[in-house]
């Protein structure tokens, strides 16, 4: 509750402020939701998608004052929208409205009724002092309106400014019809002319394979025809250990001989 001197943005505790609340969980539910206050001749009650969030019979609000709405989030940032504020009179309680009186109801006051003549005056001071408030109350609602549509107009205008840059951005990004011609023309080149070296390719693989073969086939000749023609005998093999042997014993017999005729020194 607050009576106007309060100024919720600049207050340290906004909800000590409050004499009853309720936890509801607003987030994604895909659909408005509907708060509803109820002052009736003995209660206050305050519901949330017609689920009581709080009652109380010793609250009443007091006639002559104005209604506002506030909204404000934690951590994570919410964005809240009004979209429709309706005052209705609950079943039972009456309250009585001005007159409006057509210039064809109005009858002259007979001039012998002074009384009534001054409750005719008060009854036309009061129609005019509502019309006059209805009339501001008019005027303060276009003036918002225009505001708003002013809103709106310049955000149409940046979003308009907006598209044409991205427009432009996107325009100056994609190639032209021309480019992708020429790309396009390039691309058959390189096919055609990778179609025509694939003759020569098969060719060349053609002659590589034959090549292989010829030398495997070859060389597997020519190593057989070296290892049969060109190895040694075993008979001369034989013949060369014998040979280097006899050549070995006649050493060592020189070598006794030489040794016993030698002169022999006696202590």
């Amino acid at each position: 509750m607050n009576d106007g001197t309060t100024d919720y943005k600049s207050h340290h505790a906004v909800d000590s402020l409050a004499f009853g609340h309720c936890d509801f969980s607003y987030r994604n539910l895909g659909r408005p939701s509907k708060v509803q206050v109820k002052q009736l001749a003995d209660s206050f009650e305050v519901t949330v998608d017609d689920k009581r969030c709080f009652w109380s019979d010793k609250i009443r609000l007091p006639s002559g004052y104005y209604f506002g709405l506030s909204a404000a989030s934690a951590d994570t940032p919410d964005s809240f929208e009004i979209y429709k504020f309706v005052t209705s009179s609950a079943p039972g309680v009456t309250r009585e409205l001005p007159r409006h009186d057509s210039p064809l109801q109005q009858q002259p006051p007979p001039a012998s009724n002074p009384g009534g003549q001054i409750n005719d005056q008060g009854s036309q001071a009061s129609s005019s002092a509502h019309f006059a408030v209805q009339l501001t109350d008019l005027q303060n609602r276009i003036q918002a309106l225009s505001q708003s549509l002013d809103n709106i107009f310049r955000e149409v205008q940046q979003l308009s400014t907006k598209s044409e840059a991205r427009h432009q951005d996107l325009s100056h990004r994609v190639t032209s019809n021309d480019q992708l011609n020429t790309m396009n023309q390039r691309i058959q080149s390189i096919e055609n002319t990778l179609q025509s070296y694939q003759g020569q390719f098969s060719s060349i693989h053609g002659v590589l394979k034959d090549s292989h073969s010829t030398l495997n086939e070859g060389l597997t000749q020519q190593m057989t025809h070296i290892i049969s023609t060109k190895s040694p005998k075993v008979g001369t093999f034989v013949v060369i250990i014998i040979v280097f042997q006899l050549l070995l014993v006649g050493i060592y017999v020189m070598y006794k001989r030489r040794r016993a005729n030698g002169p022999k020194k006696y202590l």
